[in-house]
């Protein structure tokens, strides 16, 4: 049944998405289109998703001593997987002016718009909420190392404004909501409820009409690709298996930090590459490159983690 949820929902990805590739060539779907629906996606829809994972879920599921462990388990996964990728392009022959963005492409993790909705319809409220809570470390190490890594060492350092995205501030918010067992109505419930329900489709056809314009044959013939495609679904997830198991992780918290780990590369990288005067079209290729094989290598992953 597990299987066949994911299989469904992957395959809504792949329909939507190429829906979105398809407008963008046409051109149905523009620049403006993008940001416009970027915004909204992350400003509302997934803040919608995030409270909705909380509030679905029974108060007495997740103990004060759970709830301290997960997070713990949280931000040692995503230190590994940055530290993973630190140490592939430093031992790999990447291009060296591709280095810090192909760095970011590995270790930063479509979560919100990938993670989260797949680890939700396997799951249920308290993996969506174990995902949601890994915003929390995610934005605080991409915003920190990874601008620094993007701006080099003469334009380093950060803001603390960029760490407060609307998911993480959201994540923080519920997470009080549930820590004090604070009642919600329920019309605020079917709200949240039905907002949520477009979040997947509208991010993937975001995730479309972003990359319809990547050339995808251009992509393959890059080199540094197949290191990020060996360490994004094969280095990455192997590491994360062994390492969660070692630790004692208990099996729901190690199978959804290693679906995490096999997650597609983060759009946010492009976006965060233009602003830091680099260019676009690298991260682009990569976004697109891990996205459509995430559609075929995060089932069998999925498929091995239930054997």
């Amino acid at each position: 049944m597990q299987m066949s949820a994911l299989l469904s929902k992957l395959a809504l990805f792949v329909i939507v998405m190429l829906i979105g590739m398809f407008g963008a060539k046409k051109k149905l779907l523009k620049a403006d289109f993008n940001r416009g629906l970027t915004w909204l996606v992350i400003n509302v829809f997934l803040v919608a998703s995030i409270f909705t994972s909380v509030i679905s879920m029974d108060a007495s599921s997740l103990t004060a001593q759970e709830f301290g462990r997960i997070m713990l388990f949280q931000c040692g996964a995503y230190v590994l997987i940055y530290v993973i990728s630190a140490i592939v392009v430093h031992i790999l022959p990447v291009d060296k002016e591709k280095a810090p963005q192909l760095e970011l492409l590995m270790s930063s993790v479509n979560t919100l718009f990938v993670t989260l909705p797949v680890v939700e319809t396997v799951y249920g409220a308290k993996g969506a909420f174990i995902v949601a809570l890994g915003c929390i470390p995610f934005n605080v190490i991409l915003f920190t190392y990874g601008i620094a890594r993007l701006r080099g060492s003469a334009e380093g350092g950060f803001r603390l404004r960029d760490i407060l995205s609307t998911p993480l501030v959201a994540t923080v918010a519920a997470t009080l909501l549930f820590l004090l067992r604070v009642p919600v109505p329920s019309a605020v419930r079917g709200i949240l409820s039905s907002i949520s329900a477009a979040t997947v489709p509208l991010s993937m056809l975001l995730v479309g009409s972003s990359l319809g314009n990547v050339q995808f044959k251009k992509a393959i013939r890059d080199k540094n690709m197949l290191f990020l495609i060996a360490e994004r679904f094969l280095l990455a997830p192997i590491i994360m298996f062994f390492v969660m198991k070692l630790c004692g992780a208990d099996e729901m918290l190690r199978n959804i930090m290693v679906i995490t780990a096999a997650t597609p590369s983060a759009i946010l990288v492009t976006a965060l590459s233009l602003q830091n005067g680099r260019d676009g079209e690298f991260p682009s290729e990569g976004i697109l490159l891990t996205t459509v094989l995430s559609m075929i290598t995060l089932p069998i992953t999925f498929y091995l983690l239930l054997l």
